[in-house]
């Protein structure tokens, strides 16, 4: 119609009308949208500095002494609580189905209760997961690798190292103890087919989580907890003997080692070799800046030890016993061919060993 008053079109750059002109309709008014809420931000984390070492990534600009010690506190008080309510509800379920728990596990079933007890070794992942979160302020990732993220690449090429390093070991131990021993079997009566299935199928579906697991606390966790104290190049008292000492990665190496060892049931010869596996990680975990080839080899040792156990169902004593020296011979090989080959390929893949700019 001609006498209809025009409204001048509406812009994102503008949402009053013209100088002079009456408002829009109301149609027009009820259409435009509400400002959008502004989200409120989300519990600040502790970045890593940038160019700190693996065993450092706990010294953020917001370090305090207390953190560590609090965070310590924290995954020994809630692991013993994982611990409780996963055996409570194994025995729980497996009663109804004629499980009787005894002195060697919660359900009398030994392939039932090798099984928990991986899964309990599991559960660490998420109880030091929560305490990097909630008392050390850091992001997850960051036990995992410098680069805050689990480097899936590098991990499967640690992988393939560690198969061969672990087949010189097995060859290693089968062929002394030929040797030794000669006419005597290396391993025991077979369980049976059934039986052997399953334990199997345990050991290859659970022991990559529980080796993980104790890597990503001893080696991640333990590591970082022990290697944040000491002053960094400006920070007061940089320069003294004690700052030096601590910020080096042989106090986070030593103790990451020696409590590795003390938590296995193992005397003489089984001591020193879980000992010298404990401390060539922890070095090696520095050296590359992650836990990805410590995880590689220690998962591909269990498997096969553990798949071993379970032809002859001696899975039910893992853990404890004396070892031989045969076994320690192994270890050494399987662990010093494993450090030169993985050294040797980070250096030519150029592996990231400090954290990058951004964190």
């Amino acid at each position: 119609m001609g006498n209809a008053k025009e409204y001048p079109a509406l812009s994102e750059s503008s949402d009053k009308p013209a100088a002079g002109e009456p408002g829009p309709p109301e149609a027009v008014t009820r259409s435009w949208a509400s400002p959008a809420p502004v989200p409120r931000p989300g519990p600040r984390l502790l970045r890593p500095r940038p160019g700190a070492p693996y065993h450092r990534v706990d010294r953020t600009g917001r370090f305090r002494w207390w953190r560590p010690p609090l965070a310590v506190l924290l995954v020994l008080a809630a692991y013993p609580v994982v611990l409780v309510t996963v055996m409570a509800a194994a025995t729980i379920i497996a009663l109804p189905f004629g499980g009787r728990p005894d002195e060697n596990g919660v359900t009398g079933w030994p392939v039932a209760d090798l099984a928990v007890e991986l899964f309990l070794l599991a559960c660490l992942i998420p109880v030091v997961a929560l305490a990097v979160r909630l008392v050390l302020r850091r992001p997850v990732g960051t036990l995992a690798s410098v680069e805050g993220r689990l480097r899936l690449r590098w991990l499967l090429l640690c992988c393939a190292v560690a198969a061969v390093c672990v087949a010189g070991y097995a060859a290693v131990l089968f062929g002394s103890y030929a040797v030794t021993s000669p006419g005597e079997p290396l391993l025991g009566t077979f369980t049976g087919a059934a039986a052997f299935a399953a334990a199997l199928a345990v050991v290859l579906l659970l022991v990559p989580f529980q080796a993980a697991a104790e890597e990503y606390a001893l080696r991640g966790f333990l590591m970082q907890v022990v290697g944040g104290y000491g002053a960094d190049p400006g920070e007061r008292m940089r320069d003294g003997v004690l700052s030096r000492v601590l910020r080096s990665p042989v106090p986070a190496i030593a103790v990451s080692g020696v409590i590795f060892a003390l938590l296995h049931d193992y005397s003489a010869w089984a001591m020193a070799d879980v000992a010298i596996f404990g401390l060539a990680m922890a070095w090696l975990t520095w050296y590359t800046g992650g836990l990805e080839a410590a995880v590689a080899l220690h998962v591909l040792h269990n498997t096969v030890l553990f798949a071993l156990s379970a032809y002859d169902g001696s899975y039910t004593d893992a853990g404890t016993g004396s070892g031989s020296w045969y076994a320690l011979v192994g270890t050494g090989v399987e662990v010093g061919l494993y450090v030169v080959l993985v050294v040797w390929l980070a250096r030519r893949l150029g592996v990231r060993r400090t954290v990058p700019d951004g964190g």
